[in-house]
């Protein structure tokens, strides 16, 4: 990947998935707390790939950019709340560059697990706002892990298309 910040970024949640892996193990998978340990790596796997994807975009622009360019994709990019959805990133990344758009579309469609990988995205973002909004999502850990997984490779992707 072109962004060290964004590697850095996902492997510190792969490692706080390993850690909540492991404390799921120690306790036993029956120990009430389980769910909500559970619901925490939901909402930092999900966060970890919105964050992520927002970087791509705004690290890359802010760099040339004037202060008040910058200062924009801070507060409308960065720091704003989207969800990350395949449509969102899309959506974000034609608004800079419809060609970087157009790109992603093309290398996701070419990926030879497409379906799984969008799929996993949208499980993954279901789920945080399931629990976000007042509901009990039943996914798993290990489905968390495999969602997240699949979302980092869209997030490649997309980091591969921002030249």
């Amino acid at each position: 990947m072109n962004n060290p910040d964004v590697v850095q970024r996902l492997l510190d949640c792969d490692a706080e998935l390993a850690d909540v892996q492991a404390i799921i193990t120690n306790l036993g998978s029956t120990n009430p707390v389980v769910p909500y340990l559970t619901k925490y790596a939901v909402v930092r796997a999900c966060g970890s790939i919105e964050t992520s994807f927002k970087a791509v975009i705004a690290d890359h622009c802010s760099h040339r950019g004037t202060t008040q360019i910058k200062r924009f994709i801070d507060l409308r990019i960065r720091n704003g709340s989207a969800n990350p959805t395949i449509e969102n990133m899309n959506k974000f990344l034609s608004d800079f560059d419809p060609l970087w758009s157009s790109a992603f579309k093309s290398q996701l469609n070419a990926e030879p697990n497409k379906t799984v990988l969008t799929t996993s995205l949208a499980s993954l973002v279901n789920a945080r706002n399931e629990f976000a909004h007042g509901g009990n999502p039943t996914t798993s850990l290990a489905d968390v892990v495999q969602y997240f997984i699949h979302a980092k490779r869209i997030v490649e992707i997309m980091d591969a298309v921002v030249l």
